[in-house]
């Protein structure tokens, strides 16, 4: 007895190796092969600028590069898919699967090696997008601004919230050295008092605001004074080029940065709802390999009976087509409604892998015990 226990568990630890070597040599074909179709629509723009802006090689390929982790990272989940259903289907061409299971083994012990591929693809995913996405998208657009157009980029940064000592500053639009739209709070009096100024200029420490307005209030919050201004000049402690200067874009940002980002906004009242979705979706998009793990083998269990089953080999592989492209309309559909605040982000960036992670364990759960 102790005999045939040893001999099955090598035999499993002979077919565990055997599905990761036949899972990982289709994933990284598909991984690669879908980055380069993905690279197609940036590679005429990139070729359209080396031609008629005299842009040299070397910088058209560092581009390239540059913008291939943002485009691997979406295609992680369909190679995933991809390899697990040729992976499946081919077994059942060949009739492994029915040999598996007429040797004693579960179909749960056949898909499990596949399941923790796709944990360990979903995390492998997560940690690319945290580390190497962000930093490949800054130094992509560092060099589009300056390299191929050829001129330094404009220094412009959206709603840049911060305070100085005493003053607590809102400043919609920053350009160069020009700001529009700002509101400055007060706490010097002993009341608040408020400065409203449509333009702005700035050198060094010296704000100069223009057109602007006034205000100051009672203990009570009423208004008591108000009087408008055309220039008026104020010194702050910081220079502003600290403030905004550092400022990235959401793609260009990790987790950490997102969450920092989330939390300045929500202590100056701004909606934060943006960064939510994008902070969410830094964990649901990777986590959608281990989907599209599950749904890969719900399909070929539920349509691939024998390996003469051709019929169920085309329905599975456009039923699976189908609904990556349904997963991703659902996905913007989502974020959109969360970004405009109908739905919670956490809920907009999960939602869709709940949907789906719920059918196709349902579907598992279901071949695996009546088939």
């Amino acid at each position: 007895m102790l005999k045939k226990g040893v001999l099955k568990f090598i035999h499993l630890r002979i077919l565990d190796k055997y599905l990761i070597r036949e899972f990982f040599y289709p994933f990284l074909l598909a991984l690669f092969g879908f980055a380069i179709i993905g690279i197609v629509d940036i590679l005429f723009y990139v070729v359209e600028l080396s031609v008629l802006s005299g842009v040299s090689l070397i910088t058209t390929i560092k581009l390239l590069l540059y913008k291939l982790p943002a485009v691997m990272v979406l295609f992680f989940p369909m190679a995933t898919l991809f390899a697990c259903m040729l992976l499946f289907v081919r077994m059942a061409k060949d009739n492994e699967l029915s040999v598996l299971r007429t040797s004693g083994i579960h179909a749960a012990r056949i898909i499990f090696p596949v399941i923790i591929i796709g944990i360990i693809i979903s995390y492998f995913s997560y940690m690319f997008n945290e580390a190497i996405v962000p930093m490949s998208n800054q130094a992509a657009d560092t060099l589009i601004k300056r390299e191929l157009r050829r001129s330094p980029p404009p220094n412009i940064a959206e709603n840049t919230v911060f305070n100085d000592s005493d003053r607590f500053f809102y400043i919609k639009t920053i350009r160069n050295d020009s700001m529009e739209n700002i509101m400055v709070i007060e706490k010097t009096f002993q009341n608040p008092r408020l400065i409203i100024a449509k333009e702005g200029s700035w050198k060094d420490f010296k704000w100069t605001l223009f057109d602007g307005t006034l205000q100051e209030f009672d203990e009570n919050g009423h208004l008591k004074y108000s009087n408008k201004f055309d220039e008026m000049r104020i010194h702050v402690q910081q220079n502003i080029r600290s403030y905004y200067s550092r400022q990235k874009k959401a793609k260009e940002m990790d987790s950490n940065e997102l969450k920092e980002k989330i939390d300045r906004l929500d202590e100056s009242g701004l909606s934060s709802n943006y960064y939510q979705i994008e902070y969410h979706l830094k964990k649901s998009l990777p986590t959608t390999c281990l989907i599209f793990v599950l749904l890969g083998i719900a399909y070929c269990f539920s349509f691939v009976r024998t390996g003469k089953d051709w019929w169920g080999v085309i329905i599975a592989i456009c039923v699976s087509v189908l609904t990556v492209g349904l997963y991703f309309v659902l996905l913007a559909i989502s974020r959109a409604f969360a970004k405009g605040g109908f739905i919670s982000p956490i809920v907009g960036a999960w939602s869709p892998n709940l949907i789906y992670g719920t059918i196709a364990s349902y579907l598992i759960y279901y071949q695996c015990k009546y088939r």
